[in-house]
Order: structure tokens, then C-alpha cells, then sequence
């Protein structure tokens, strides 16, 4: 499929909707083409392969929203598609933020698509695995085995018909993950590590397989944590663990419910002064960035959080009509059977000015490179307690490793404790950040 086939769909299949009496429509046509190569002890273990269009269409009756879906459109289903749609509008009630959208200038869709990477031939793909195995299983003698070191590659065509515009763009997203396994006179510990782009040569197997081993033998030898309130550092790959904790926060969706601690708190100093939050949907290359949302409105790059001051949120189009704002270019579908919701594209903290060792706290402290539980911690309060491992630290040094230690607090008033950011900045996904330093944190051992 080309993308003007998925560009017709879409024109096509809202065209549909206005002859069949929607009084507005919008269609969203996707087509993935994915796959993913395992590599064991230097061969192929498994490749997976999904081929995928789907269109999505949400139509407008007198001020109510009906939205279909299918996997499966093809001409002969546009008529069926409308009228199940109308159908629908007719059971909702009216909202008065039910709209499409009116932008008339798209973004340049420029470094979102890799043509040359997905061209290259399986066995160069599959090469890159190996290499990462190759890679975790050199660093150290003790790395006794690797688990699923994988290539995953994903193309997409995206089309959306709206307001009297066509719109559409390609991505692509390859990845390299690995899990490394160390065993130490009478334990094993393991380490993961993974890489994201959107340009296959971004894509670094030496740092993913090192990473991954690194990770592992730095917790052999490990015990419990000491008991106490301690200074805390937040490694890049840790720190956007805690980021992910803030997104539900700035959703305008949970605001609008009052669901989120920050409702009602834009212009107000929530957090510290260090701390500055940056959407931008538009950085080349980045696994976040897009030509336009789900709604086709181009993304928005700004500041959420500026020197500890709310200043943003996530919107959709219904969000933003609601809240009397401007739409931000958040509204994503977690798939084209759901609504778009507000969520962020490439979210991150600016790096600091000072190096990272340069900022290390004095005495006794803690350095932690893993949390588990993330998905426990209270998405409103903020409270949590989360399994961590890591490093006890003697004035910035490694005196020896932790690991089933429990590390509790409230995120919301961590980030307003922050003093220092680090210079290293790191993205893991879509969500970036460099090393974070905290004055005091609750840990406790098993």
C-alpha cells in the first residue's frame, strides 16, 4: 500500500459520512507494517511480522459524536461504516466540545521517516541483535547469558481527513533491546537495556549490550539498602521512571475531573526552581515527534512546567474547547478502536549546565538504577512505595550495591525538593531526562 491509497480511505471514508447526513466528520486511516527478529546465541531464534490498516471515524449529528472502527477498509464498507456511525451520535448526548479540527498548516513532516533503514536486508537487521549479544556477552566473564537480544523495526502511513483537509505523513521506529544475566559466586543478578529511534542509525548495539551487562554486574554482591533518610541521584533511564509518574497530572482530561493534583494550579510554583517539563512533538528523529496528532492538529513545542511554575497541560481538541484554550497537538489514540486522549509527545528535562560528578552529593547517599511498581504509585496524590535496587554512595563514590530495598515518599513533593540537574541528558523513548539529584529520600532494607 502507498500513501495516497491510505489518503484516499480516509477522503473516501469521510465523504461517506457527509453524504449519509453527518453534519461533520473526521477519518483517520493507519497502516502498520512491523517486525521483530530474536537472536539466540548468534542465530535466529524468531521473527515476527504484522501487516495492519485501520481506519477510524468519528462523525458529528446535532452536537453528538459517533466513532466507529475496522480493521478491514475497504470500499465496500464506507457505507456501512457512516451509517454505524450516525448510529451511535444518535445514542450520545450533545457536548459542546464535540469538534474537528480547523488548522490549515501542517507541520514539515521532515525526519520522521527512514526510508534507507527499512530497505536494508534482514540479515543486516538480524546483524544488529547479534551484535548486541555479542557485545553484553564481552563485557565480563561473569555474564553467563543473554535473554532475547531483539531488533524491532515499525513503518507507518498515517492519513487523516478533516474540516475540508487531507493531511497525512510516514514514520518509522526501530529499537534494539537486551536482557544480560550475571552470575556471581552464589547469585545471578540481570540487567536491561534498550534503544529507540526513529532512524536506524541511531541505533547503537555496543551501548545496548554494555549497558545491559553493566547493569547487571553492578548488582552482584549486593544486600539489603541501609535504613534511613538519605540524598538521592536519579540516573536518566531511573528519572524517567518518576517522569512517567507526573503524565496523568497534566492530562487536561484529568484536570477537567478533578483527578489530578494539578487542577486548578496553572501559575502556581508546584515544584522547584531546577525543574523545567518540555513538550515537543517536533525534535528530528525522536520516537514522540509527528507531522500532527490523532486529531490533525500539528504539535505545539512548550514549556508544562517552567522553573517549578505549572504553566501547561496535555489538550485534545474536546479539552481545549472546555478549558476556553488553545489545542497543543496531544490528542493520541492508544489505538484507532479508542478516542484520542491527552498525552504527551517527546516530554523532557532540560540538561543542567554542570556535570554530572560535579553535582554528587558529600557523605552517605543513595544512587538508584531500578524502581519496580511504577504502575502502583498513586496517580492523583502521588504517594508511593516502590521496590528499588542501586548503589550506596560514600561522597560520590560506590562503597557497594543494593537490591530488594523499598524506596517511599510523594512524587509531587520530591520534584518540589529537586536541587540539581545534571548534564546528560538521555531519552528512553519519549520521555527524556538527565541525572536528577534529591536532598533527602525514605529507604528502607528487607
Amino acid at each position: 500500500m502507498t500513501r495516497h491509497v491510505v489518503e484516499n480511505m480516509a477522503g473516501g471514508i469521510r465523504e461517506t459520512a457527509l453524504k449519509a447526513g453527518a453534519d461533520d466528520a473526521e477519518c483517520i486511516v493507519r497502516k502498520y507494517d512491523s517486525m521483530r527478529i530474536d537472536i539466540r546465541e548468534g542465530k535466529v531464534d524468531g521473527v515476527q511480522r504484522r501487516e495492519e490498516t485501520s481506519a477510524s471515524l468519528r462523525v458529528l449529528k446535532d452536537g453528538k459524536e459517533g466513532m466507529v472502527f475496522t480493521t478491514a477498509p475497504d470500499e465496500s464498507s464506507y457505507r456501512v461504516l457512516a451509517r454505524d456511525a450516525l448510529d451511535c451520535a444518535c445514542l450520545m448526548p450533545p457536548a459542546a466540545g464535540n469538534r474537528f479540527s480547523a488548522a490549515r498548516d501542517p507541520a514539515l513532516a521532515e525526519e520522521l521517516f527512514d526510508d534507507a533503514g527499512l530497505a536494508r536486508s534482514f540479515e543486516e537487521k538480524a546483524s544488529l541483535a547479534r551484535s548486541v549479544e555479542e557485545a553484553a556477552l564481552s563485557t565480563d566473564a561473569r555474564i553467563e547469558r543473554v535473554h532475547k537480544p531483539s531488533y524491532y523495526e515499525q513503518g507507518r502511513e498515517t492519513a487523516v481527513a478533516s474540516g475540508g483537509c487531507l493531511w497525512s505523513y510516514e514514520d518509522t521506529l526501530f529499537s534494539l533491546s537486551v536482557e544480560a544475566v550475571a552470575r556471581g559466586e552464589d547469585e545471578s543478578q540481570s540487567g536491561y537495556e534498550y534503544r529507540v529511534s526513529r532512524k536506524m542509525a541511531d541505533l547503537d548495539p555496543f551501548l545496548a549490550g554494555t549497558g545491559s551487562a553493566r547493569e547487571a554486574l553492578d548488582l552482584l554482591g549486593g544486600g539489603a539498602p541501609p535504613t534511613g533518610s538519605f540524598p538521592a541521584v536519579f540516573p536518566p533511564k531511573v528519572a524517567v521512571d518518576l517522569i512517567s509518574g507526573l503524565l496523568s497530572s497534566f492530562s487536561a482530561e484529568e484536570m477537567i475531573k478533578k483527578r489530578s493534583r494539578l487542577e486548578g494550579r496553572r501559575g502556581q510554583k508546584v515544584f522547584a526552581d531546577g525543574l523545567t517539563l518540555v513538550d515537543d512533538g517536533t525534535l528530528p528523529w525522536h520516537p514522540g515527534s509527528v507531522a500532527f496528532d490523532d486529531e490533525r492538529v500539528p504539535p505545539v513545542p512548550r514549556k508544562i512546567v517552567d522553573a517549578g511554575k505549572v504553566v501547561g497541560c496535555f489538550h485534545t481538541l474536546k479539552t481545549a474547547a472546555i478549558m476556553a484554550e488553545e489545542p497543543t497537538g496531544n490528542g493520541f489514540r492508544h489505538s484507532l478502536s479508542s478516542s484520542p486522549a491527552p498525552g504527551p509527545s517527546n516530554l523532557f528535562i532540560p540538561a543542567g549546565s554542570r556535570p554530572v560528578k560535579a553535582l554528587m552529593p558529600a557523605g552517605r547517599a543513595v544512587r538508584f538504577t531500578g524502581l519496580m511498581g511504577i504502575h502502583t504509585m498513586d496517580q492523583v496524590s502521588g504517594d508511593f512505595s516502590l521496590g528499588a535496587s542501586g548503589h550506596v554512595l560514600e561522597d560520590g563514590m560506590s562503597l557497594r550495591p543494593f537490591r530488594n530495598g523499598t524506596v517511599s515518599g510523594n512524587l509531587f513533593e520530591l520534584m518540589a525538593s529537586l536541587n540539581a540537574v545534571g548534564d546528560d541528558l538521555t531519552f528512553y523513548g519519549s520521555i527524556g531526562s538527565p541525572t536528577l539529584f534529591f536532598p533527602s529520600i525514605i529507604v528502607s532494607g528487607s
